[in-house]
């Protein structure tokens, strides 16, 4: 059974490195086929299909399983905090370990996700929920705010973040810790802001 599921993960993450390869090959998400991913792994075409119905349904659950992947990090970290320094080191390992975590194929998971109505829809979904995990954060590591105030400060935070994301993926692996410092860095200085007039 354990070997079954290793077996099954193995070839998903097959499918999705061949459907990136041939996205990145055609320039063209619709010229991708399960048939033609299915001849170059040596598999059934019902291989593929069992686990997605589109190239569009690959893209989702790559977008889907990086999240939750990220997710699970976090609330690891969120779990043992308990001072404002502790929520504080959680807020600035965050973005450096989403950095971390990105894949060398980020950028072109990024352009098609931007571009595939599910993807854009879970996007949108995830913004809302990553929002509040970052209030929590937020609120606990920078205690003293009213709620309107952190209410704002969050939606900044969130809406910074997707643009940061937005332009990490695009630049060299050897340029982003700069980059990566200075956006922590103008964050915590924006969230040091009690009143945020």
């Amino acid at each position: 059974m354990v070997v079954n599921v290793i077996e099954e993960n193995q070839l998903k993450d097959r499918i999705v490195s061949k459907a990136v390869q041939s996205v990145k090959r055609d320039r063209k998400v619709d010229r991708v086929s399960f048939l033609s991913i299915a001849n170059e792994l040596n598999v059934d075409i019902t291989e593929v299909t069992k686990y997605y119905k589109s190239i569009e349904d690959v893209f989702l659950h790559q977008q889907k399983k990086s999240w939750k992947l990220t997710y699970r990090k976090l609330d690891k970290s969120l779990k043992s905090a308990s001072t404002v320094g502790d929520f504080k080191n959680v807020f600035d390992n965050f973005f450096e370990q989403f950095v971390s975590d990105l894949s060398s194929d980020a950028d072109l998971h990024l352009e098609v996700c931007n571009f595939l109505p599910e993807c854009l829809k879970f996007r949108e979904k995830n913004k809302k929920k990553l929002a509040r995990k970052l209030k929590l954060i937020i609120k606990k590591g920078w205690p003293g705010k009213n709620l309107n105030v952190l209410d704002r400060q969050t939606d900044l935070c969130v809406l910074c973040f997707y643009g940061f994301v937005d332009h990490i993926v695009h630049i060299p692996e050897s340029e982003r810790s700069k980059i990566l410092k200075d956006f922590r860095n103008m964050l915590n200085l924006h969230l040091q802001d009690r009143l945020f007039f």
